[in-house]
């Protein structure tokens, strides 16, 4: 559930024939997110670095489309959203998820500088590459909602979670604030932090 403002946000509840993209949707929760709009009859564009993995949902989820991305390549970024956008036409993109994660185990007694700025390129430079290309879109709609997806590790310091954690916090406050500069102009922002959720990312926990 969103962290904040869920009353507030415009809702959403019918999403037959509503455009969605979901970044990191290759595995875990931004395929099965992906996979269950597409149950609920949502237009679904899928997006990841692994383009083979992408190929094969698409395979099994007729008309959904497929456009590989890396979040930390800017200009990929801006390039995938005007395709976005081009399929979407006047209508516009209903929902935006941000899934897209990076996760190895570090502590302080183990520093690396090199993960660290992996953890910062990918869970929030990542999502700064593609404010900096959809903004303008949601914008110029008055409409649409933005998501990215936490986790409760941005809470407070948990073991192992030096390099992973303060990126996650970093959503939450970057999200609040989105949230009080987009909701007047119609565009709906949430923060979602799931606890363990069995996944490829936290299968070395």
């Amino acid at each position: 559930m969103p962290l904040f403002g869920a009353a507030l946000n415009p809702p959403l509840r019918d999403w037959t024939g509503r455009w969605v993209w979901i970044i990191g949707a290759s595995t875990g929760i931004g395929r099965a997110t992906a996979a269950a709009l597409y149950r609920e009859g949502a237009r679904v564009i899928v997006s990841a670095r692994q383009a083979h993995v992408l190929d094969e949902f698409v395979a099994q989820h007729r008309g959904c489309v497929a456009m590989a991305l890396d979040v930390g390549d800017a200009q990929a970024m801006h390039a995938v959203a005007a395709r976005v956008q081009a399929l979407a036409g006047p209508q516009g993109l209903a929902l935006v998820l941000y899934c897209a994660g990076h996760y190895r185990a570090q502590s302080a007694s183990a520093f690396d500088l090199a993960e660290m700025q992996r953890h910062l390129a990918v869970n929030y430079g990542g999502v700064l590459h593609l404010l900096d290309a959809v903004l303008p879109q949601l914008l110029a709609a008055g409409q649409g909602h933005l998501s990215l997806v936490g986790s409760v590790a941005g809470y407070r310091g948990l073991p192992m979670s030096l390099a992973y954690g303060p990126t996650k916090a970093a959503l939450n406050n970057l999200a609040e604030n989105l949230y009080l500069d987009l909701r007047p102009r119609g565009v709906g922002v949430s923060i979602i932090n799931p606890g363990f959720v069995a996944t490829p990312l936290t299968a070395q926990n």
